[in-house]
């Protein structure tokens, strides 16, 4: 099984392991890590996460997933026939119905 990033993907997750390695730079790179292997089993198990309702019909099948010991942190995706599309990675204090909204 496959895992594509979409576009904002690898600066999401640099921003976001570099806060975390403000103030710890082992759980920056163990985010990473859990980031990749996550990936992975969403790819192995594409219809785990709960799905999210946007107004936007085009994103109806986006599904939700979190980070296995970094619970704050969500991984947004899309199953694929053969993997998943990974389309962001965001704090779970951050309004992520207005970053789908700008992708219109």
């Amino acid at each position: 099984m496959k895992v594509i990033h979409g576009e904002p993907v690898f600066e999401e997750l640099l921003n976001l392991s570099f806060h975390i390695a403000l103030d710890n730079e082992e759980a920056a790179n163990k985010f990473l890590n859990t980031c990749d292997q996550t990936f992975r089993f969403l790819a192995e198990n594409r219809y785990v996460g709960a799905t999210r309702n946007f107004n936007n019909s085009s994103l109806k099948e986006i599904r939700m997933w979190r980070v296995e010991g970094f619970e704050k942190y969500l991984i947004f995706y899309q199953p694929l026939t053969d993997g998943v599309k990974i389309l962001h990675i965001v704090h779970g204090a951050q309004n992520y119905n207005l970053l789908f909204e700008e992708e219109k």
